[in-house]
């Protein structure tokens, strides 16, 4: 093979591994400013509370050790997710819900499992993260409903609140 030809392939190679890395990104779903969204069918609602001075919960929190206990740390939040079908809004049970953080004090995505748990006597998922600095966050939340073996996941950009 002369080089004319191999530096034509190569070409023709890289212009396609272009293509396709862009179109993929055009295809990722971009992350989402609010609380709510439906993807897969799925609707994603979630929530943050700010957990009081030094991560403690109130005496009057249902269960003070959930999710291994809140971290010890300011800025610490418990974010409740809420998942329902998008036609129907029955609650979907699912057989693995974990969330992601990235963000200010967070390189790369921390990926972690939700617990399950009842707000309100709705089923829900929580987990507790902390956001140290102020800034724009991204939270990916991956669902995988009960039989699936695909997770649907929802991202969302936030502010971390004052």
């Amino acid at each position: 093979m002369d080089m004319q030809a191999a530096r034509t392939g190569s070409s023709r190679t890289l212009a396609a591994i272009t293509v396709t890395a862009a179109t993929l990104a055009a295809c990722s779903p971009r992350p989402v400013q609010g609380q709510s969204q439906v993807v897969d069918g799925l609707k994603f609602d979630y929530g943050l509370v700010a957990e009081p001075a030094r991560g403690a919960p109130p005496a009057s929190h249902p269960d003070p050790s959930m999710h291994g206990g809140a971290p010890a740390q300011p800025h610490t939040y418990h974010v409740v997710l809420s998942v329902a079908d998008a036609k129907t809004g029955q609650k979907v049970g699912a057989s693995e819900v974990a969330v992601g953080l990235s963000g200010p004090g967070h390189p790369g995505t921390n990926i972690a499992p939700m617990e399950a748990m009842s707000v309100n006597g709705q089923a829900s998922y929580g987990h507790y993260v902390v956001l140290p600095e102020p800034g724009p966050y991204r939270l990916e939340f991956r669902v995988t409903p009960s039989g699936k073996h695909q997770p649907a996941r929802a991202r969302f950009t936030l502010e971390r609140p004052a």
